[in-house]
């Protein structure tokens, strides 16, 4: 995808006022690709500065995330409130931070930074108006060649749409209609709750199902959440009646969208031990940010993309004449074009292909069953 598709692809998906929760798990993969980075976070804070809330690709483990919390977050020169406090108030909405020699000797670095290979940090403040709403940042290793000011001018010409897309809400005027799972990750556990064999994503996701928000103040408490979270899951094998199953299939709702939880029980090899757990968790993706999404993956025009989406959603030539302020004739040529581009004979069809486009787009974000625990991602 260029350049040019991509970020009309952003500008898109931050104007659908979707709460900042359901779309920032989408959103970042997306602009790594325009500023290319190995993860990257959405920090959320108050009036005060203080952080709220965040989303990373890769989240920290609620105990790291706590040590981090206890031990580095109030620091009166390096914590969060202080750091982001003087990015807030420079000229520049955008920076860049590189590791230094001396900054390498430090507790936090040690802690923090060299485990999750965040050596090199590019920085955008989220605002509101003029009011500070938060904070985007990207991350690159060691060995990744330096953000440069190409990638500066990339994220700062994007915070005017990125303010608006992760910008708190307080309600939606109506239901979210949901596209089919976009992610799906397998992890096994105990009936109690404990994790056997689980990656990252898996854990990242069990996080969104079971909490709220995500904030290193309550890191604590998270695993308590958690763990009951897991074992309300495990309590469903068994009915009222004393009877039992061996497999379960749950939907849930969150601040962070839909899920799927399918709970199958795992005989456990082992003399006496109790049975294993398998569960695969997966997370829907809002249907209008799906359609999008494809669209921008789609080799479509910026006309015919805006098309696409008004068949998609069933509206006649008529109306997206109307919608689009063209002539008849002219929608009706457009019309066409989609058709003879995404290879499809009627209208029906626009909307199953823009589906399938959004989930190739997503690559790799299908099931895992790999227990490796790949890094998580630095705080701030």
């Amino acid at each position: 995808m260029t350049s040019n598709r991509q970020l009309a692809l952003i500008r898109n998906l931050c104007s659908l006022g979707l709460p900042p929760q359901t779309l920032a798990p989408s959103l970042l993969p997306v602009l790594r690709r325009l500023i290319p980075s190995h993860s990257a976070a959405v920090f959320w804070v108050d009036e005060r500065m203080e952080m709220t809330g965040l989303y990373a690709d890769r989240l920290l483990p609620p105990e790291a995330m706590a040590r981090y919390y206890e031990k580095h977050y109030k620091n009166s020169i390096s914590g969060f409130q202080a750091a982001f406090g003087a990015r807030a108030a420079a000229s520049d909405p955008v920076s860049i931070h590189k590791v230094t020699d001396a900054e390498r000797a430090s507790d936090y670095f040690r802690d923090i930074l060299a485990k999750l290979d965040a050596y090199q940090i590019l920085y955008g403040v989220l605002r509101n108006s003029s009011v500070p709403i938060g904070q985007i940042s990207f991350y690159r290793g060691e060995p990744d060649a330096g953000f440069s000011r190409a990638d500066q001018a990339m994220l700062r010409g994007l915070l005017r749409y990125l303010s608006v897309g992760l910008r708190a809400q307080r309600s939606m005027l109506q239901p979210v209609e949901q596209a089919p799972v976009v992610e799906e990750w397998l992890g096994i556990i105990t009936p109690d709750g404990a994790a056997v064999s689980a990656s990252a994503d898996w854990s990242r996701l069990v996080r969104l199902l079971a909490l709220k928000t995500v904030n290193p103040r309550r890191a604590r408490e998270e695993q308590r959440v958690i763990a009951e979270f897991l074992r309300q899951i495990c309590s469903h094998f068994s009915k009222p009646d004393g009877t039992s199953v061996d497999f379960v299939d749950l939907e849930y709702e969150s601040p962070w969208g839909r899920f799927r939880v399918r709970a199958y029980r795992l005989p456990n090899l082992q003399i006496g031990a109790a049975d294993h757990v398998g569960l695969l968790i997966g997370r829907f993706e809002p249907r209008a940010l799906a359609l999008a999404r494809g669209t921008g993956a789609s080799k479509l025009s910026p006309q015919q993309r805006e098309v696409a989406l008004l068949l998609a959603n069933g509206k006649s030539n008529q109306e997206i004449a109307r919608a689009l302020a063209l002539t008849f004739n002219t929608a009706s040529y457009h019309v066409k074009q989609v058709f003879t581009r995404l290879q499809v004979h009627n209208r029906e069809e626009v909307e199953d292909v823009l589906l399938r486009l959004a989930r190739e787009a997503a690559g790799g974000r299908g099931t895992d069953q790999r227990a490796a625990t790949p890094p998580s991602a630095p705080p701030h």
